[in-house]
């Protein structure tokens, strides 16, 4: 699992095995580093970093090194989403005073703005056949979960229920989508099928519970919590129960991604 760690005046991208074990710093530019995503391959990460003062998009290998700017848009380049052949990247990225969600290649290059709504756009999701890509946006007047197909047509809003959902996720299998979700003035942790139906909160109580992300056979998911203070990475299973932090750390931490399975 791949979070973002708060450290002093920055943030850097950390790496853990799913029980909390092998923790391990893979970026020190003292510079801030957000929004981890795995290559298909699990070889690369792509993040966002302030290295050059702008949100830019970085790829990097697991122990750090080759360290490749690839989307350098100015303003926003965050969130990155790979198709799961490896072929495109979804991303958001800041265009004529609002956030779009943009395909690129995975060299960076032939950039196609997939979104044509008012609102702004964010936090883009692959199905895992690549026919569809989950997405935020506030064209109704709140954060709500949207659905269209991987060329940008065929736009439908998924969430109905609360006015603040974001952080969409899909599972392995696409039979389900996790979210954040506003309820009763917290953040919790959702789920729905891909046709709107079967609502489901997972969690409950103190706390805001962000950011969730499915383990490569759909049984758990991680997301982030404040619930014990400092905002640390949780896991637990994908019906809600056995909810337990990832590691004993401070806190400070956040947007946890899940690799697929190494072989």
């Amino acid at each position: 699992i791949a979070y973002t760690v708060a450290q002093g005046k920055g943030k850097d991208i950390f790496v853990a095995d799913f029980d909390g074990a092998d923790v391990r710093q893979i970026t020190q530019n003292q510079s801030i580093n957000l929004s981890p995503a795995w290559t298909p391959d699990n070889k690369k990460i792509a993040f966002t970093s302030y290295l050059k003062r702008n949100p830019d998009l970085y790829l990097m290998d697991l122990d750090g090194t080759n360290l490749l700017r690839f989307s350098s848009s100015p303003g926003l380049n965050l969130s990155p989403s790979w198709s799961s052949n490896g072929k495109n990247i979804a991303l958001m990225m800041g265009m004529e005073g609002k956030s779009e969600i943009v395909l690129l290649d995975t060299d960076g290059k032939n950039p196609r703005k997939l979104t044509k709504g008012h609102g702004n756009e964010a936090s883009p999701s692959w199905s895992p056949d690549r026919q569809r890509i989950a997405f935020v946006s506030d064209r109704s007047g709140t954060p709500q979960i949207y659905l269209m197909d991987a060329d940008g047509s065929n736009v439908k809003r998924l969430t109905f229920e609360g006015n603040y959902n974001t952080n969409p996720s899909w599972s392995p299998k696409g039979d389900r989508i996790a979210l954040c979700g506003r309820v009763g003035g917290r953040y919790e942790i959702l789920i729905i099928a891909p046709d709107g139906s079967g609502l489901q909160r997972l969690t409950s109580g103190s706390g805001n519970n962000e950011n969730p992300t499915w383990s490569p056979d759909g049984r758990y998911l991680a997301f982030s919590s404040t619930r014990a203070g400092g905002s640390k990475i949780f896991i637990m299973n994908a019906n809600g129960s056995n909810q337990r932090p990832l590691s004993s750390s401070k806190g400070g931490e956040s947007s946890p991604a899940w690799s697929k399975r190494f072989e």
